[in-house]
């Protein structure tokens, strides 16, 4: 579409809208409608002005044949989200003081930084967030596992140290399954990839801690199955640490040779939840319940 057909048919809109304001009467509707949807007309009925300002700015500069009606709906879109068009509003001020700055350095580090800022938005936008630590994901762990309808958790635990959650948030993460497990809140199932070293050939039980750390869960009634890494030498897709949260989301953990949580993604995408449905369905097969071992020392 041409930049003038474009104006004609947003002038055609504009003018559509105020005749309709006319016709029913500006007191009816002041009457009708409280002050938020009011001022969210208004700033709709703003942006299309700025708009069509900016337009008929860069109709002055010369012909083109410029197609902005996705950039004006996308506008338009942001502003009926009023948290939304708040930060759009904030970063929209902050990219214009940017451009007012010339030192060639300064716009470098500048771009640099909006490009990794730019990769985020694009991650948020597929439904995936990453936190960096540990303190900061234990905080929206709980807040998922607390959530209102969310009554089903399965966690794979893929554990290659003997200090695997046995710092002080992992240790209140086990607290917390425990505590909403024991009061129904939420059934919890875990099976637990264990490396080699930590589970030796012949052994009945992981080396302690760990096994302590697994005992606990299954004394609570937890669902619990264990398989050594090496038997999944085959299907190396299926060895790593994830969380599922009823058909919500799916959580990946990223561990140091510690344990420690280094970093943690979410998704809500619900393909990928899916996908991690089956991985765990895969890992049933390979695994063994832990009563089962219990009941090779009776």
């Amino acid at each position: 579409m041409t930049l003038d057909a474009w104006l004609k048919n947003s002038r055609t809109i504009v003018a559509a809208f105020v005749g309709l304001l006319a016709h029913a009467g500006i007191g009816w509707w002041l009457a009708s409608f409280n002050a938020q949807i009011l001022a969210m007309v208004g700033l709709q009925i703003l942006l299309l002005a700025v708009a069509l300002r900016i337009l008929r700015k860069m109709r002055e500069k010369g012909p083109e044949t410029v197609n902005l009606g996705e950039s004006l709906e996308t506008l338009l879109k942001l502003s009926s989200d009023r948290q939304i068009a708040e930060v759009h509003s904030s970063i929209a001020e902050s990219l214009q003081h940017i451009t007012s700055k010339s030192d060639p350095i300064y716009r470098k580090l500048a771009l640099q930084q909006l490009s990794s800022l730019t990769e985020q938005c694009r991650r948020l936008a597929e439904d995936s967030i990453g936190f960096p630590s540990t303190e900061s994901w234990r905080v929206v762990y709980e807040e998922l596992l607390r959530s209102p309808g969310l009554h089903h958790y399965r966690s794979v635990a893929h554990i290659e140290s003997a200090h695997y959650w046995q710092e002080g948030p992992g240790q209140q993460s086990t607290l917390l399954n425990l505590e909403l497990h024991d009061a129904g809140v939420i059934n919890i199932e875990r099976i637990a990839i264990i490396a080699d070293h930590l589970w030796r050939d012949g052994e009945t039980f992981p080396v302690e801690p760990v096994h302590a750390w697994l005992d606990q869960q299954y004394r609570h009634g937890i669902w619990l199955r264990l398989v050594r890494e090496s038997q999944l030498a085959g299907e190396t897709d299926l060895v790593f640490d994830f969380g599922i949260y009823g058909t919500r989301a799916v959580g990946t953990q990223l561990a140091d040779i510690t344990g420690r949580t280094i970093r943690f993604d979410l998704t809500f995408d619900f393909e990928k939840v899916k996908r991690a449905e089956e991985v765990w369905k895969r890992l049933q097969v390979f695994s063994t319940s832990y009563s089962d071992l219990l009941d090779r020392i009776a």
